[in-house]
């Protein structure tokens, strides 16, 4: 139920700058715009919705611990379908500034899963389709803000945020796994050994399976153990009886939702919707690179645009009682697997799950599920997004900053479960801050970024004069390269600076606007390279800098375009400034 590690956050351009048509890989077999045959189009959405019909388990959950009857559980997971339904429609069409364009299809997820847990023993069902809604909010004004929250929100830190999702998923996992509830059980060792075959199943799967197999490891192995607890007697007669007294169609009813909010929960929900939106970011540049052959960067319109569709989809959902839905890596495998990516599957989709919201004894279904079964499949679920956490953090060089980022925070959250009595001894407004593994990981990862900030920009200034036979650009690669090994820079970014600096020094030479030496000024702090050139004379024209000198004719613009195109001056920002001859250039390159 995870996809590769992405770097959540992207790298954002300063200047909209038009982007080149998508190239359509070769490996595809149905496109992002081409329509599949009308019965490969429903075997394919029959395959996402097996896929995303486990999820549903969680709104099984959530609604058994706020003691909500069986009856409107089953209503609540009619309707999270046709919420899902919905999403999917929206996620796969640009409506104006929502929807990412891909087939991005969202889950009932995990990531919610402990604050909404914690919601329902505290409030019902009322108060966790208050705080959901919440949540979605919270997702899309972090959508809008997007762009400036590079800073706050690192690779390291929002790495972390999913190595604290995973920690806490996992844990609840475990209690459920071992039966801790009842440890005093005759049938216990029976229960942790049928555990343990379904999480044998869903690991062996996806360790040694391949094809679709591998991919569906989540659904073989809860129907593997629901095969098993049906045979050791876990699913009682009362479970049973309560399957068959559900009709097989009838339309779910929304007449017991109702809606409360908690301010003390404010900050958990605030942070899990963070997760979702950066969970979003992840799945939606995976979708853009796996329909570009030629893809470079991500296209960050449509992931503002995907991420705010992600925030609306779970408000919709939090309105009907579904506990948070983000987009899925999953299925994003799927469409890579089977060179499906068509987003008229997106009709299909749609279409299964109105289909089966129609069906009350699929929810009655999900919630015979025993605690031991459903424990192995969160220990699944929290150990991929743990491990995938850890992938984002090491994506980055593990600095000084950053080791004591992690490893602190990671100590304090664990803290929560290793001495309970100190937290309970705290002033009650405190809570929200420390009453989950995850609240306590976050805010002290943020805080001491925010503080880890003080002195982290590292300048070094070059005068490129030439001399003993070295040129001015030579002169730059020997100091920028001592200064891309005392940094630890990312061998890539480095190389891309380096060939960007190098092409504009040649255009200055080659046009002859330096009329002294050129002074260059490399600034870096593990977000952001820059590169200012500093020397009397005039500015050459960059076409990378979209602008046009005044007075010019056709050919001398088509002329200074080809000239700056290929110079290969690409860096993510490109800014140059005169006065009277002093001029200046800075490029910026996102790492």
């Amino acid at each position: 139920m995870s996809g590769p590690p992405v770097d959540p956050l992207p790298k954002v351009v300063g200047a909209p700058a038009r982007r080149a048509q998508p190239v359509r890989p070769p490996d595809l077999i149905y496109g992002l715009d081409e329509r599949p045959p009308l019965g490969h189009l429903i075997l394919l959405g029959a395959q996402h919705v097996a896929v995303l019909c486990p999820y549903l388990v969680f709104v099984a959950l959530i609604a058994q611990a706020s003691g909500a009857p069986a009856a409107v559980a089953s209503h609540a997971v009619g309707l999270s379908m046709i919420i899902i339904a919905l999403a999917t429609l929206l996620q796969a069409h640009r409506l104006g500034p929502v929807g990412s364009g891909y087939l991005a299809t969202p889950v009932v997820s995990a990531i919610y899963f402990a604050s909404a847990l914690n919601a329902a023993h505290h409030g019902g069902l009322a108060l966790v389709c208050g705080m959901i809604a919440f949540a979605g909010v919270v997702e899309a004004i972090f959508a809008w803000a997007l762009p400036r929250m590079r800073r706050v929100f690192p690779p390291v830190v929002s790495g972390f945020i999913v190595i604290a999702v995973g920690v806490e998923l996992g844990l609840i996992g475990v209690r459920g796994f071992l039966g801790v509830s009842d440890l005093h059980d005759p049938k216990l060792p029976t229960h942790i050994g049928a555990a343990c075959l379904t999480l044998a199943m869903m690991v062996g799967l996806g360790v040694w399976g391949k094809g679709l197999p591998r991919l569906l490891c989540s659904l073989i192995g809860l129907a593997f153990g629901m095969a098993i607890a049906v045979a050791v007697g876990m699913v009682t007669g009362r479970d049973a009886a309560v399957i068959g007294s559900r009709p097989w169609f009838s339309l779910p009813d929304p007449r017991f939702l109702s809606y409360r909010f908690e301010p003390s929960l404010m900050v958990p929900f605030a942070i899990a919707a963070l997760a979702s939106g950066l969970r979003a970011i992840g799945v939606i540049t995976t979708c853009q690179r796996i329909n570009d052959a030629s893809w470079r960067r991500p296209d960050l319109d449509s992931i503002r645009s995907g991420v705010l569709a992600d925030g609306i989809a779970c408000f919709l959902g939090g309105c009907v009682a579904t506990p948070g839905l983000s987009a899925s890596p999953s299925l994003v495998g799927i469409q890579k697997v089977t060179g499906a990516t068509s987003r008229y599957i997106a009709y299909a989709i749609a279409g299964w799950f109105v289909l089966l919201a129609c069906m009350p004894k699929v929810g009655a279904v999900l919630l015979a599920l025993p605690v031991p079964i459903i424990g192995a499949a969160l220990v699944f679920n929290g150990a991929s997004m743990l491990v995938g956490g850890i992938q984002i953090v090491m994506s980055r060089p593990m600095t000084m900053r950053n080791t004591f980022m992690v490893g602190i925070s990671l100590l304090f959250a664990l803290s929560r479960r290793v001495y309970p009595e100190f937290f309970a001894l705290l002033p009650s407004w405190s809570n929200a801050f420390t009453d989950s593994i995850l609240s306590i990981a976050v805010v002290t990862c943020v805080l001491l970024n925010l503080v880890f900030l003080i002195g982290e920009r590292r300048i070094e200034v070059m005068v490129l004069e030439p001399d003993d036979g070295k040129t001015t650009i030579s002169r730059f690669d020997e100091k920028f390269r001592a200064r891309v090994k005392k940094w630890e820079l990312n061998a890539a970014d480095a190389a891309r600076a380096e060939t960007s600096t190098n092409e504009l020094l040649r255009l200055i030479e080659d046009g002859g606007h330096a009329t002294s030496t050129i002074t260059a000024s490399v600034t870096y702090d593990d977000l952001d390279l820059m590169i200012k050139l500093s020397y009397k004379g005039t500015l050459p024209f960059v076409a990378s800098e979209q602008r046009m000198p005044r007075g010019m004719v056709e050919e001398q613009i088509f002329a200074a375009g080809l000239s700056g195109f290929l110079s290969s001056v690409f860096p993510d920002r490109l800014n140059s400034q005169q006065k009277d001859r002093d001029c200046e250039i800075s490029m910026t390159f996102q790492t």
